[in-house]
């Protein structure tokens, strides 16, 4: 038995009354549902389109959508994450590579004539500058991610993922406030080329890794979620 239109629209209120925010996990949580609850139907034609649905959401156990919502935002974060590589490979092909490569020798060549007792200390500043750079972002395009959620009237995972910064910018925090602890103040030998060499080239990832989060994964957000969401364009004119 095919559940009609209105049904499915009702399948999608209870995803929503059950804290299913985003449009394409509410999708496939409905298809899941409404198989189903046609099975069941097809099985006991008598049976109510509510009776059929309490007893199909029993099946996703006491915590109901929550463990179906943890599992597929783990999922969305690492999709993110392989966007983000994906773009950050591209880095090391030609031409890019030159470029990667000549902005670590620039930085490189700039750390080896800094006087060696305040190098740390800026060494330090600039490891906070491209993180105060992104956060600074993100209150802007969150913003934006916001005005297209109230135009559209819909939330989508990955989209969420592309814009949300914050949990990245206290995971980048952690390699400048570690470099600031005593320890590795008294422990890191700033006169060593080696030492150099190896801050100018996390330096120069630290850069290109907030470039791709703040500027072009989020340029690229419509031509990212079209390719992972096929109905997305399909929705979003409607």
């Amino acid at each position: 038995m095919q559940l009609t239109s209105a049904q499915i629209q009702e399948l999608y209120a209870f995803t929503r009354k059950h804290y299913v925010e985003h449009y394409d996990l509410q999708t496939e949580l409905v298809d899941h549902l409404a198989n189903g609850i046609e099975q069941q139907l097809e099985e006991t034609p008598g049976l109510a389109f509510e009776q059929a649905l309490s007893k199909e959401y029993r099946k996703f156990g006491v915590h109901g959508f929550e463990d179906v919502i943890t599992k597929r935002k783990r999922a969305m974060s690492l999709k993110y994450w392989k966007i983000i590589f994906g773009f950050f490979k591209d880095y090391f092909k030609l031409p890019k590579i030159v470029y990667f490569i000549s902005a670590i020798a620039l930085c490189y060549v700039l750390l080896s004539n800094l006087n060696t007792s305040w190098k740390y200390d800026i060494i330090l500043g600039l490891f906070f500058l491209p993180i105060i750079f992104v956060f600074v972002m993100s209150i802007r395009v969150r913003k934006d991610n916001r005005l297209e959620q109230i135009k559209y009237g819909k939330k989508w995972m990955l989209k969420d993922q592309i814009y949300e910064y914050t949990s990245v910018v206290n995971i980048l925090n952690f390699f400048p406030i570690t470099l600031n602890l005593s320890f590795f103040r008294d422990s890191i030998p700033m006169h060593s080329s080696l030492v150099d060499f190896f801050f100018a080239i996390a330096f120069v990832c630290l850069v290109l890794l907030c470039y791709l989060m703040t500027y072009i994964i989020p340029q690229k957000a419509e031509e990212l979620l079209a390719k992972n969401y096929p109905e997305y364009n399909i929705v979003n004119t409607l």
